[in-house]
């Protein structure tokens, strides 16, 4: 992209909500889960149809399925208007992004479990001040420990300090309020914000996540919805 066409994009972005970037610890903590309802949620009460999620996981994602994507296949929505965007094969975290403000359009990008690769587009001029991160964490021992160093990569990057942390509890699990308070404990301080997912049975089915099924959630989902939505919003929207 030339730096007319990058200045042109990054003051497009600098009005609106914060772009976020959503890196999972590892697979299946529910990465492409949180980062589709963070655009739904965008979708249904501020951004409208500008609300884009991209898969940038680079693995098979059933989530247009889920959200029941339909309408133009070039950028198929939900019913709720969310842009559902699948990135070029091999494009950067950076270059996504700025593919979607061309659009005049918001993304929350599904970066997989990319936690140390990620970095480098984390950190980039581009991003820095437009973009919240966003890293969800499982609340399991063996992989909040397998995160710690992955975690200490982001700090010294100074990633880390303006993330937000979601904890989420794809499966119903007990005992886990001790790690998560111990999880809080330990990143708390260091990052912007902490946001707790409990488990929720819509979710858990693996089954459609669309706006019928939404309608169906726990009011605890919600308010943990608004509470990520209001994390990541970023300076220009407050």
């Amino acid at each position: 992209m030339s730096d007319t066409s990058v200045q042109g994009a990054t003051q497009q972005a600098a009005a609106m909500p914060h772009a976020v970037v959503v890196v999972g610890s590892a697979g299946g903590v529910g990465t492409s889960v949180i980062s589709a309802l963070l655009a739904e949620y965008r979708a249904a009460t501020t951004l409208g149809a500008a609300s884009w999620w991209v898969d940038a996981s680079g693995n098979d994602c059933d989530i247009e399925l889920r959200l029941q994507g339909r309408g133009d296949p070039s950028l198929l929505r939900s019913e709720l208007g969310t842009g559902l965007h699948l990135a070029a094969e091999g494009a950067s975290v950076v270059d996504t992004v700025e593919e979607v403000w061309g659009n005049g359009a918001v993304p929350v990008v599904d970066a997989g479990a990319r936690l140390l690769t990620s970095l480098a587009d984390l950190t980039d001029d581009v991003l820095v001040d437009k973009v919240t991160p966003v890293i969800v964490l499982n609340v399991r021992p063996d992989l909040l420990n397998r995160a710690r160093p992955f975690l200490s990569e982001w700090h010294k990057a100074g990633v880390l300090e303006r993330s937000v942390v979601v904890l989420n509890n794809p499966i119903p699990l007990p005992n886990q309020a001790s790690l998560r308070t111990l999880l809080i404990d330990t990143v708390g301080a260091s990052v912007a914000a902490v946001v707790g997912f409990d488990y929720e049975p819509v979710l858990g089915s693996g089954l459609a996540m669309g706006r019928v099924a939404q309608e169906k959630f726990l009011p605890a989902t919600w308010v943990s919805l608004q509470a990520l939505a209001q994390a990541t919003q970023g300076p220009a929207a407050q």
